[in-house]
């Protein structure tokens, strides 16, 4: 057998242009791709958008929470600790309570939107 070296130039321009014609062929075959055809935007905006709703809502029971809690305090009587007590423990539960409805919220705001098929 002889090496590579030793062939033609024109066997290696044979093989060369072969080359080149299968490179070509594959380049030429690759498609770019768009983000949209990867990427649902709108449903991922939509599942953003709710989560954002659930925070906000959560955020302002929250704060109407914090209000009675302050008020509830200020209605105890200086002198009853239980009082206070009981009202630390109904506010904690309540602000855990808001706090578990915000993540049912947000949870649910990824099982939206699964009819859009494509679109």
């Amino acid at each position: 057998m002889h090496d590579l070296d030793n062939r033609s130039p024109r066997v290696r321009w044979v093989l060369f242009a072969v080359a080149t014609v299968a490179l070509a062929a594959t380049v030429v075959t690759c498609k770019s791709v768009t983000d949209n055809v990867l990427v649902p935007k709108e449903a991922a905006t939509d599942a953003a958008n709710c989560v954002s709703e659930c925070a906000h809502a959560a955020n302002d029971a929250k704060k109407d929470e914090q209000q009675r809690h302050v008020q509830a305090e200020h209605d105890c009587d200086k002198h009853d600790p239980k009082c206070h007590q009981d009202e630390a423990a109904r506010h904690q539960a309540a602000m855990d309570l808001i706090e578990e409805q915000r993540k049912a919220c947000q949870n649910n705001c990824h099982h939206q939107g699964g009819g859009k098929g494509g679109h």
